[in-house]
């Protein structure tokens, strides 16, 4: 059975999205789903750009979810809607636009084994758009994580998740299904938004409760 945490204005779920998706109403999406990275290499523990496996240098823990194809389905009728990782199931979603994260920051390539660009679908017709921050293997960029560990394998910075939900139009609630270690509820926190998380790990949940607790404390403080 699910579990339901109240931290201000988040409201958090440990427990299977696809269980908790039917009971939500008006509510935007960001999230990073489990995309099948897992699932394409057979099992790899280590993949071409992304870091999902139970191998991870910056957790122990494998993504759920991941080891098969992902099915945006239950998220389209969500509005608005942006997602992760959609180049791996482009073909599954409708007519959109793309985000891309240059995790250079428009530095030179570092010839390494990471992707240099991530891409989110946008549920919107529009000019696509370019966010740009150091986030790649070791290398983390000035920002609002700068000096923090991070404690999932496809960790996103938070000041790319701000961006995003600014790119989404500002909603009144964000949701994010795959919350991880609540960096989009971080985001939504310190934009002064609702949030609706969800996380099957107990780990990961735990970590996005006490991240998402601290950003409340600092958003009174501030306030």
């Amino acid at each position: 059975m699910a579990e339901k945490v109240v931290i201000g204005n988040a409201e958090l779920w440990h427990g299977d999205c696809r269980e908790i998706l039917p009971t939500l109403e008006s509510c935007a999406i960001v999230s990073d789903p489990p995309y099948g990275i897992g699932f394409v290499h057979s099992g790899s523990t280590r993949t071409s750009g992304h870091s999902r496996g139970v191998n991870s240098p910056n957790n122990a823990a494998k993504i759920y979810g991941d080891d098969e194809p992902f099915d945006p389905a239950p998220l389209l009728r969500f509005d608005p809607v942006i997602l992760f990782g959609a180049d791996h199931y482009a073909q599954r979603l409708p007519h959109g636009r793309w985000l891309a994260w240059d995790k250079l920051g428009g530095q030179a390539p570092y010839g390494d084994s990471f992707s240099d660009v991530e891409y989110a679908w946008h549920n919107k017709t529009g000019a696509a758009r370019i966010f740009r921050m150091v986030w790649k293997g070791m290398c983390q960029g000035a920002g609002k994580d700068k000096g923090t560990k991070r404690t999932h394998p496809t960790q996103k910075p938070v000041d790319l998740m701000e961006w995003c939900i600014d790119q989404a139009g500002m909603p009144a609630v964000v949701c994010d299904p795959y919350m991880g270690t609540g960096s989009t509820g971080v985001a939504a926190m310190n934009l002064g938004l609702r949030f609706i998380g969800v996380e099957i790990n107990r780990d990961y949940f735990d970590i996005a409760c006490e991240r998402i607790a601290r950003a409340q404390a600092q958003e009174r403080l501030f306030a």
